[in-house]
């Protein structure tokens, strides 16, 4: 759970018990114990024995890759961003990191893709063309966009791809919409 102290994987709880975190970029950070024990941790993997001795135990990772990975470099500032939940103005409650130094925030999905692609590069077109064709095919035939929304929570890769299908789809509004969401041009064929 972001932000709660009893969660042993939450940033707020490594805080709490002491450890120190210094982020040297995206990814790869220094986390140093109260007791001066230090791990290292380079594009989200980790030097200590949980890591490399057991595999990680929680779901392939350890806690100080867990850690860092609700944290990252502000590029507006230079301060750090931490991962948090936030209830919009509609009553939602969203994922996004925050910029205590200076406001700056980026939407939790958005980062995610942004991590994926860094880590495994772009997605191959053809598979990304295919899960926005599904996501297309349910929101149409059921009038319900929300399946073009889950598929990019899943998916945030794939968000030109599903652009440019929902333009030939000629769903111009969903277009824009997601376009609008990913920080990207639509070029919708025809509006709604």
């Amino acid at each position: 759970m972001v932000g709660c102290k009893d969660d042993r994987l939450s940033i707020a709880h490594a805080m709490s018990e002491g450890y120190r975190i210094t982020l040297d970029g995206d990814g790869s950070a220094e986390v140093l114990k109260s007791d001066g024990t230090a791990y290292h941790i380079h594009e989200f993997e980790c030097d200590c024995a949980d890591k490399t001795g057991r595999g990680g135990s929680y779901a392939g990772h350890c806690k100080h890759e867990v850690w860092v990975s609700q944290l990252r470099p502000c590029d507006l500032c230079g301060g750090i961003m931490a991962l948090g939940e936030f209830l919009t103005a509609f009553g939602k409650s969203v994922k996004r990191f925050e910029c205590e130094s200076c406001g700056n925030a980026r939407d939790f999905d958005l980062v995610k893709g942004e991590r994926r692609v860094k880590r495994y590069g772009k997605p191959n077109e053809q598979d990304a063309h295919k899960a926005c064709q599904a996501a297309i095919y349910e929101a149409r035939f059921r009038d319900a966009d929300h399946y073009v929304w889950d598929a990019l929570q899943v998916r945030p890769d794939i968000a030109p791809a599903m652009v440019e299908r929902l333009s030939q789809a000629k769903m111009g509004r969903l277009a824009d919409e997601v376009a609008g969401r990913y920080g990207l041009k639509a070029e919708a064929i025809a509006a709604d």
